[in-house]
C-alpha cells in the first residue's frame, strides 16, 4: 500500500546493533610462569608443610619498600613470576626498581615469609591468573599482606575532605583480624588488580589477605614509601629485629630508588 516495508523499530543506531551481532573474536590472556633458581627451591615448597606468610608488593612505592628495608642482607632470590610478553630490563644496581621484573624471594632467617615485588604493571585481566600461580605455588598459605597503592586524586572521603598525603589504608577479608588499629578504606572507594584478586580468591581459600593501600602523588618522594614501615612493623615485628642495617642506610636506598623511577616518569624512557 505505502511502497515501501515497514522495518521494526530501533531503540539505538543501527550501525551500533550490526557491528555488536558481528562475531567477537577472543582474545588469550598471556599466562604467568614461574622459574625457581635451582629444583630445590621448587621441590622444597611443593611439599610445604610450614605455614607461610606472603608479602606482594606492587610496581613503584611498594617495591621501593621492599627492597630498601630487606634485598640487601636479608633475603634470598629463590624465583621469577614471567609473562613471555613483558621483557625485563638491564639496570644499574641501584636502578633494580625499573627492572621490569617480578621477583620472588625468602628471608634468610625468618624462612616461612616470602616476599613478592611486582615491577611491572598488571592489568586486571591478567591479575587472577598471577595469583592463582602465586597460591598454587606456595603450598601452606597461612596469611597474604598486599602492599599497594592508590593516587591521591582517585581517593574518595566520606566527609568531602581531602586529606594530605601520603597516609595508607587497608581493606582485609573475612579470615584477617585486624589487631594491628588499621584505618579501613572508606566505603566509597574501590580497589582493583592485585588488591582485588588476593582478596577475592584468598577469601575463597579461608586465607586471612589484607592490603595496605599508600596514596601518593604522581611524583613519588620518601614519606610515600616510609609510610609503609609502621604497619609492616607491628604486622611482622621480628622482620625488622633481625635487620642489621641502620635507618640511614634503609633512607639512602628509598633516596636512590625513588630518584631513578621519578627520573625515568618524568622523561617517558628508562635509563
Amino acid at each position: 500500500m505505502f511502497g515501501f516495508e515497514i522495518q521494526p523499530v530501533r531503540s539505538r543506531n543501527w550501525e551500533i546493533e550490526e557491528e555488536e551481532d558481528q562475531e567477537v573474536v577472543s582474545v588469550e590472556i598471556p599466562k604467568p610462569s614461574i622459574s625457581f633458581i635451582n629444583d630445590n627451591y621448587k621441590l622444597e615448597f611443593s611439599n610445604n608443610d610450614t605455614p607461610l606468610n606472603i608479602i606482594v608488593s606492587t610496581n613503584g612505592s611498594p617495591s621501593i619498600f621492599v627492597k630498601g628495608c630487606f634485598e640487601s642482607n636479608q633475603l634470598d632470590e629463590i624465583a621469577d613470576i614471567s609473562y613471555s610478553d613483558i621483557k625485563t630490563l638491564k639496570t644499574t644496581n641501584t636502578n633494580t626498581v625499573l627492572n621490569n621484573k617480578c621477583t620472588v624471594y625468602r628471608h634468610k632467617i625468618e624462612k616461612s615469609m616470602i616476599f613478592i615485588t611486582v615491577q611491572y604493571d598488571l592489568q586486571s585481566e591478567r591479575c587472577f591468573g598471577f595469583t592463582e600461580l602465586v597460591l598454587n605455588t606456595f603450598k601452606n598459605v597461612s596469611q597474604v599482606l598486599v602492599l599497594d597503592k592508590i593516587l591521591n586524586t582517585h581517593y574518595l572521603s566520606q566527609n568531602y575532605t581531602h586529606p594530605i598525603p601520603p597516609f595508607t589504608r587497608a581493606i582485609f577479608n573475612s579470615f584477617f583480624k585486624n589487631d594491628y588499629s588499621l584505618t579501613p578504606l572508606e566505603s566509597s572507594n574501590i580497589i582493583e588488580n592485585l588488591s582485588a584478586s588476593f582478596l577475592t580468591i584468598c577469601q575463597v581459600r579461608n586465607i586471612p589477605a589484607c592490603s595496605i593501600l599508600n596514596l601518593y602523588e604522581s611524583h613519588l618522594n620518601i614519606e610515600s614509601v616510609q609510610s609503609f614501615t609502621p604497619i609492616v612493623k607491628s604486622i611482622y615485628p621480628q622482620l625488622f629485629n633481625n635487620s642489621s642495617l641502620k635507618q640511614e642506610d634503609i633512607t639512602s636506598q628509598f633516596k636512590l630508588m625513588i630518584n631513578a623511577l621519578n627520573k625515568r616518569n618524568d622523561k617517558g624512557m628508562y635509563m
